[in-house]
């Protein structure tokens, strides 16, 4: 356990997000002390593109970091430990020296989607998924490799290896090229079950290990930090600098849902269902992922793209009108005055495609219902209702391999909402509580750190610090008409897959 001073140290979680980094400081007692965010562009060069730059990104997490260590110093603590959380699935060539060969490739680039559909045509997506727990959509580093040999070969060539941000990181503070086995997961090269990159899947992705970083348990904790950036962040260059998890799983640890019968469930610019298992979860029919949670376990879930991004789309079109900084709490508003179902209505979410458990990057949204009595109070009711109704069907397809659920421990921007919340609790007929960490991944990514260096004894004592905020009870009415509503929203999207499948 931490020595004499403990009372005054606090622990770091840095996460590296797909449009933000959010930096939060924190007690081992999980009080807040300072939490901060900063904002980075993506870049759409080409359709299906979707880019960022990894020297943008790397230069706004740090400004953010070193404002709350000012804070930290202010208060006179000591950092214990920082642990990192990062989005999963980018793609960044380096050189040598660390230096990025171009943009990093993000999980939202589509452009390897012939791949995606070629493997899964002839087969090998079905023995990838069976090695590695990784679904075969572009979003995964082994199709984006993939294609950069077939259309981009001389980045190969020049590359010295293919990172991902919180590589870039820790290569940056350290000196070392390491990946935890959170993040390794979410590459489609690595096998959870035996925390080893995967031959075959090395192969069908035209990569070499060498080409890859070392693979490295979540708890790994590294104390080397380079002279230059202790001094510029004002820590000891001995500072506990713990690799932890991939963004997913540090949100699992960040709600508290880490044993059997809890769901996390994040709604934010995307949407996520997950759970911690002790042994591996594969879907024989490869619709959610198995991934490695920390040191032993796993995390088993599915992904949906049908959360914000998609509402924030659909309010453009239909609440045009209405300035943009209201048009969330105004559709809220909107739905709420529509009846349950918006009087037969269905959404079908996918503007952007969709992942779990279709894994279709083709899928297209739409409207199915739509008459002559319909207002804009029921397109906002059934579109809210198709982002809950897009995870509700990726949980029919995990319930068969980990059981039922009590308890959905929630995070995301869109679950502040009230209306949200008990729609969760009705449409998965359990209880949703939201507690008191905003920014799930990076208290999660904390709070591993503090586990690492035995601030913190597990990861059920996480889940013993969270306070409920809010917790929403399933109204068994609403459950019960919430049953036939889902059904339909079934019955609309198979009508509609064959179209795009």
């Amino acid at each position: 356990m931490p020595g004499a001073g403990a009372e005054r140290a606090v622990l770091i979680g840095i996460d590296l997000g797909t449009s933000a980094a959010k930096i939060l400081a924190c007690t081992p007692s999980g009080a807040n002390v300072a939490l901060e965010s900063a904002s980075y562009p993506l870049e759409t060069p080409r359709p299906q593109w979707v880019e960022q730059d990894a020297n943008d990104v790397y230069q706004a997490a740090m400004k953010t970091l070193h404002g709350v260590l000012a804070d930290v110093r202010l208060r006179g603590d000591e950092v214990l430990a920082i642990g990192f959380s990062c989005a999963m699935h980018g793609l960044l060539a380096v050189d040598e020296r660390g230096e990025p060969l171009g943009p990093l490739i993000t999980w939202m680039d589509r452009r390897s989607a012939s791949v995606a559909d070629r493997w899964r045509a002839d087969g090998t997506a079905a023995k990838l998924y069976a090695n590695t727990g990784a679904p075969i959509h572009p979003m995964l580093p082994s199709c984006k490799l993939r294609w950069l040999s077939e259309n981009d070969p001389g980045i190969l060539e020049r590359a010295a290896r293919f990172v991902s941000l919180k590589e870039l990181f820790v290569f940056r503070w350290t000196g070392e090229w390491l990946i935890d086995w959170g993040m390794a997961s979410g590459t489609g090269l690595f096998d959870p079950q035996t925390r080893a990159w995967d031959d075959y899947a090395l192969d069908e992705a035209r990569v070499a290990p060498e080409k890859l970083s070392k693979l490295a348990a979540p708890s790994t904790t590294l104390r080397t930090l380079r002279p230059n950036v202790a001094a510029a962040l004002g820590i000891d260059p001995a500072t506990a600098v713990v690799l932890a998890s991939n963004d997913g799983a540090l949100a699992n640890l960040g709600v508290g849902a880490v044993t059997k019968g809890e769901l996390a469930l994040t709604l934010g610019t995307s949407g996520a269902i997950r759970t911690v298992v002790d042994t591996a979860a594969l879907d024989p029919n490869g619709r959610t992922f198995c991934y490695a949670y920390d040191d032993k376990k796993f995390v088993a879930g599915g992904p949906t793209s049908s959360a914000g991004a998609v509402l924030n789309a659909l309010h453009a079109l239909f609440l045009e009108d209405v300035p943009q900084a209201e048009r969330f709490s105004t559709a809220v508003a909107l739905a709420e005055k529509a009846e349950a179902g918006a009087k037969g209505l269905t959404v079908m979410p996918f503007l952007s495609g969709e992942r779990a458990p279709y894994w279709l990057s083709e899928l297209r949204g739409g409207l199915v219902g739509l008459d002559l009595s319909h207002t804009r109070s029921d397109v906002m009711r059934a579109a809210f209702e198709s982002v809950v109704f897009a995870l509700a069907t990726v949980y029919d397809v995990l319930r068969e391999r980990v059981g039922d659920i009590h308890t959905i421990r929630l995070s995301g921007g869109l679950t502040h909402a009230a209306f949200v919340r008990q729609l969760v609790a009705d449409v998965f007929g359990c209880g949703a509580v939201l507690a008191n960490q905003e920014e799930a991944s990076a208290f999660g990514a904390a709070m591993l750190a503090g586990i690492a260096v035995a601030a913190i004894a597990d990861d059920r004592a996480v889940a013993a610090l969270l306070q409920p905020v809010h917790a929403h009870h399933p109204n068994p009415d609403a459950v019960t008409l919430y049953r036939a509503i889902l059904a339909r929203y079934r019955d609309v999207v198979a009508a509609n897959l064959p179209l795009y499948s």
